[in-house]
């Protein structure tokens, strides 16, 4: 079995909880499980950068390889 093969998805679908803005478009997040997470907006995304404050739930994509860097899909 490849390594391909071994995981159901490339990456994972999280539901996040925003900290704090460090960056103009970065965040630092919580993962379901509490750990700390850096989380981006792309530039697709750009308007939710008007609209994400501390205390928000976002869905994230994160790689299952690195958990400390997670992309902002949309609010939860």
């Amino acid at each position: 079995m490849s390594t391909a093969d071994s995981y159901p998805s490339q990456y994972i679908d999280c539901t996040c909880t925003i900290c704090e803005r460090f960056a103009p478009t970065a965040f630092r997040a919580l993962l379901p499980n509490g750990k700390p997470t850096v989380a981006f907006v792309q530039k697709k995304e750009a308007h939710l950068l008007d609209i994400i404050q501390p205390g928000d739930k976002v869905l994230c994509t994160v790689c299952p390889a690195d958990f400390e860097r997670a992309r902002i899909r949309s609010m939860a």
